[in-house]
């Protein structure tokens, strides 16, 4: 049987994992899992106790975070020092990610595109028609895949902003 903490853990190494895969270092994934269970405004030394990193690291990686919008930051009167939290619209935040891959996708399929043109001017000899045919399927072939997963992420995006 599972304990709170254990199933507490296991969440923040998902989060974790989940924005390693945008890009970020292991640090963000960890702190805001934290402030995410929580619940609640947590200062610099709350924070550092909680994810087990050291006051600078957490200190740098806030800061970072607010420049990004990610967390938020102000002075609570009543203990005089800064607090930190975090809003995450979960729907936007991975339609974010996959604005961003299609964006890549796009890219890649107008150079397979460009290649596909190249291929097919290609004047051959006999014995190099059969790897040149092999290569415009294989090109094709890629081309038609990457259409049909932009399709889905496309609508994938409308899907998850309709829920925001």
């Amino acid at each position: 049987m599972d304990s709170l903490e254990e199933i507490k853990t296991e969440f923040a190494q998902i989060y974790e994992d989940m924005l390693r895969a945008k890009g970020l270092p292991t640090i963000f994934g960890r702190i805001m899992a934290t402030l995410l269970l929580e619940g609640r405004e947590l200062s610099h030394k709350e924070i550092s106790n909680l994810t087990g990193y050291s006051i600078s690291s957490v200190s740098r990686t806030l800061d970072q975070m607010i420049r990004m919008g990610i967390v938020h930051k102000h002075k609570d009167t009543s203990l005089k020092h800064f607090v930190f939290h975090v809003s995450v619209d979960f729907p936007e935040m991975i339609a974010s990610s996959m604005e961003t891959m299609l964006r890549v996708y796009e890219a890649q399929r107008d150079e397979i595109k460009k290649l596909t043109r190249k291929v097919r001017s290609l004047k051959s000899k006999e014995k190099e028609n059969v790897e040149i045919n092999r290569l415009h399927a294989t090109l094709e072939n890629v081309e038609k895949t990457i259409g049909f997963a932009e399709g889905i992420m496309k609508n994938t995006i409308k899907e998850l902003r309709s829920r925001s």
